[in-house]
């Protein structure tokens, strides 16, 4: 079972950065109104149809990991090394290789879903810190953020904490070209990783600028 150490991350400080204003899909709304606008636009979802991205790779791309027949697809990383967008693949005895999405790999396949290079049925049932200090519920599939963030945002992920019970993890979608993004502090049962509707609780924080999110992280 894989175990890493668990990253802290500073909320105050994310309230404080959330003040400046700056907007998921068009940067001249205030931030009140794009919390609302993202929260609205996920609020109503009800399936998950989006469908996972194609993972393309030659195997000559692969690096071994130190778990029997597990590879990594190299991504890239934002600001923290732990915080990346690899795949991980596993090679089959006819000598193939898929995208993980097996039990006996929690790690590597949680990490898969929060990119979205496998298919999940996960439910987010999420507290949504918003501008003003508003913190509503958010129910919505998980494959609806790659719907509406996907298209402009590149994502990232981390877990930071598993065991047999439960396993904890970061994603984070960064806009390139505005510099900010909107992060998500995530829990969900071991156990549920690959049943439909297993919920993933956690908290989520939208249109948070950026200038150094290290400093941020490793508070």
């Amino acid at each position: 079972m894989n175990s890493l150490p668990f990253l802290r991350i500073s909320l105050a400080a994310f309230l404080l950065m959330a003040t400046v204003a700056v907007s998921a899909q068009n940067s001249n709304i205030d931030k009140s109104q794009a919390d609302q606008f993202i929260y609205e636009s996920l609020s109503g979802v009800v399936g998950d149809d989006y469908e996972a991205e194609r993972v393309d790779f030659k195997p000559s791309s692969l690096v071994k990991t130190n778990e029997k027949s597990v590879f990594i697809l190299p991504g890239s990383h934002y600001q923290l090394e732990t915080l990346r967008s690899d795949c991980y693949l596993r090679k089959t005895k006819n000598n193939n290789y898929v995208v993980i999405s097996d039990l006996r790999y929690p790690m590597e396949t949680f990490v898969n879903q929060l990119l979205n290079k496998v298919k999940s049925g996960h439910v987010l049932q999420v507290k949504h810190h918003q501008y003003g200090q508003k913190v509503p519920l958010l129910k919505t599939p998980l494959q609806s953020l790659f719907s509406l963030f996907g298209p402009t945002m590149k994502s990232y992920a981390s877990v930071t904490s598993v065991n047999e019970k439960e396993i904890e993890a970061l994603l984070v979608f960064h806009h390139p070209k505005l510099d900010f993004i909107h992060l998500l502090t995530l829990r969900t049962s071991t156990s549920g990783l690959l049943k439909k509707g297993n919920v993933v609780y956690g908290d989520f924080y939208t249109n948070i600028p950026q200038d150094n999110v290290k400093s941020i992280l490793s508070n």
